[in-house]
């Protein structure tokens, strides 16, 4: 049986908050700032050269994370969400989050001070990162200006900041450290086709018990949960100029078309019109130089 939206309850829409507030980590405060006064915007580069992991963390500061292409995910809360070209992550002061991210992939942390900015969202959420976003933050980065013109600069970027009232995935992890090892194999490899009883093997239990114990850990089935993280590197390989077809073979499906309905049923959207509902995203400047930390 083909599944339905409903069948999907990690769902979530970008721009809401995705989880209640009681659950999410409380604020902490954290000794050293990372935009120096008098501003308001910093932003660092980075670039991966092999696969890492940024460890959980906080920051006194709010953060802007999005991505010029690769694979970049964030965790927070038990939770899992993808940072595709299109979007950034919006990461409020204080939470505590780990970022991963694959080789090769060209990272961006926007840093922003939180007495400077007043929001209408206190949760994780997704931020349109449009061209004029995008650009605005780089010449911020990039060029030497008075601070009069780089104090109205940064005001710029931060009225261009709004949550997106768009289709996105939100993915509920597992808690149990032998859940989460399952969870964790099938995001390192979402191609990989075993079942739930041979799942279930690989921890010693049923199928029957795995599947009741993966549903109650994280909402879903672990069959839709894959589906779930399928949907995800789909968004983010698409994203980076990937022909579907390709995508969907390389996550398993022979019928590109049985892929595409899966897509529709996730998201609400065939591929190609879940994309043309964001704006052309535009590249960010390549001068070959080492990426910086920005202080401005």
């Amino acid at each position: 049986m083909t599944p339905s939206r409903q069948d999907f309850p990690g769902i979530m829409l970008w721009g809401a908050p995705t989880l209640e507030p009681s659950t999410w980590n409380e604020p902490v405060s954290t000794p050293n700032r990372i935009v120096a006064e008098p501003w308001s915007v910093s932003t660092i580069r980075f670039k991966s050269t092999a696969t890492g992991v940024w460890d959980f963390h906080t920051h006194r500061e709010h953060e802007l994370l999005w991505s010029a292409g690769g694979t970049v995910t964030l965790e927070a809360s038990e939770h899992l969400w993808m940072v595709p070209p299109m979007l950034g992550i919006w990461i409020p002061a204080g939470t505590a989050h780990r970022v991963r991210s694959d080789d090769g992939a060209v990272i961006f942390a926007t840093y922003l001070t939180p007495d400077r900015i007043d929001t209408d969202w206190d949760s994780i959420v997704g931020i349109p990162m449009t061209g004029a976003l995008r650009e605005v933050l780089l010449h911020n980065e990039n060029n030497a200006m008075p601070d009069l013109k780089r104090l109205r600069l940064q005001q710029v970027a931060i009225d261009l900041i709004h949550p997106v009232q768009a289709a996105s995935l939100d993915i509920p992890l597992p808690r149990t450290p032998d859940l989460l090892s399952i969870a964790q194999q099938i995001i390192a490899d979402p191609a990989d086709d075993r079942t739930t009883s041979e799942w279930a093997r690989t921890i010693g239990v049923s199928g029957r018990t795995l599947m009741r114990r993966f549903q109650a850990d994280t909402g879903t089935t672990l069959t839709q949960w894959r589906i779930l993280v399928r949907v995800r590197v789909a968004l983010i390989e698409i994203a980076a100029g990937k022909p579907v077809v390709a995508v969907a073979r390389g996550l398993g499906y022979a019928n590109p078309g049985t892929f595409i309905d899966l897509f529709r049923q996730v998201i609400g959207h065939t591929p190609a019109a879940y994309f043309r509902s964001f704006s052309p995203v535009m590249k960010p400047h390549q001068n070959g130089t080492k990426p910086a930390r920005v202080t401005r």
